[in-house]
């Protein structure tokens, strides 16, 4: 049995302080592979000590072979067809998926509640409203919050570059537009594809400041981000939720329409005019 297997099976009858160990492990698996006993301890609000007990309980010699196990299973966790078989196994007949599903998703809202600071909220607001231009990427799962994100805001009035394009020198050629008073916004969960990776670089060359989405303080997003807001999808091992993201990014453009009410009121008419005088 893999270890992910084994914390599954045992998390219903685990105290309270490693279930909460165990959720964490499980949503964040990535992120624990290249972490100590002590960083995990500290993230989840344990002791070490409690770490390297959870990892012996399990069957391990101590956190750093729980480790090994857990990188040699992530690799084949995380690939569709086994995330799909290991969800379906989750939320067990077929009359329940929409309760379970939908019960599931509340949860993911309330922890992403939790996990988000109104202060780091506010500083993502001033980060956009202040851009000159704006520049979002995302892709796979992350595609359409990029393409959400991108309408949203053009239809308040703001400058947005939405980079989907990537292929020979296209990726270079739309990153050369960026200066120090614009904004990158980087969307992704888990491990962040080279393309993402080269756009964060070269806004940090550039002066220009990045702000975040992901769902782990631990992503490659949350660590070069200057800002960044964490919304939980679920574990890595199953197929994600996309609810709490997509709650995210309507927050902001939300809170971005009521700081500058009378400029976001004046595109939205201009934008309602021109589609009234639109051909069908």
């Amino acid at each position: 049995m893999t270890a992910i297997d084994k914390i599954i099976q045992r998390l219903e009858t685990m105290s309270n302080g490693q279930r909460l160990l165990g959720e964490y492990l499980l949503s964040d698996s990535s992120g624990v592979v290249v972490s100590t006993a002590k960083e995990v301890a500290d993230k989840v609000g344990l002791s070490e000590s409690t770490v390297v007990r959870f990892a012996k309980e399990l069957g391990y010699r101590g956190f750093p072979d729980l480790k090994r196990n857990l990188r040699k299973e992530l690799g084949p966790r995380l690939r569709a067809a086994m995330r799909m078989n290991q969800t379906i196994a989750g939320i067990g007949k077929s009359e329940n998926v929409l309760t379970n599903l939908i019960e599931r998703d509340i949860q993911l809202l309330r922890s992403t509640l939790e996990s988000i600071s109104l202060e780091d909220f506010n500083k993502a607001v001033q980060l956009i409203l202040k851009a000159k231009e704006i520049f979002v990427i995302g892709f796979s799962s992350s595609f359409a919050l990029a393409y959400f994100l991108q309408f949203r805001l053009v239809s308040l009035g703001k400058r947005v570059h939405w980079i989907f394009l990537t292929g020979g020198t296209s990726l270079a050629e739309q990153l050369a537009y960026m200066k120090s008073d614009d904004l990158l916004i980087a969307i992704r969960f888990l491990r962040a594809p080279r393309e993402t990776q080269t756009a964060m670089d070269h806004a940090r060359k550039v002066g220009a400041p990045m702000l975040g989405l992901t769902d782990s303080a631990t992503t490659p997003i949350a660590k070069k981000a200057d800002i960044y807001l964490l919304a939980q999808r679920g574990f890595h091992t199953t197929v994600n939720s996309m609810t709490a993201p997509f709650s995210v990014v309507n927050a902001l453009v939300l809170a971005i329409a009521g700081a500058k009410k009378s400029d976001s009121l004046k595109a939205l008419k201009d934008l309602d005019q021109l589609l009234e005088n639109y051909p069908v």
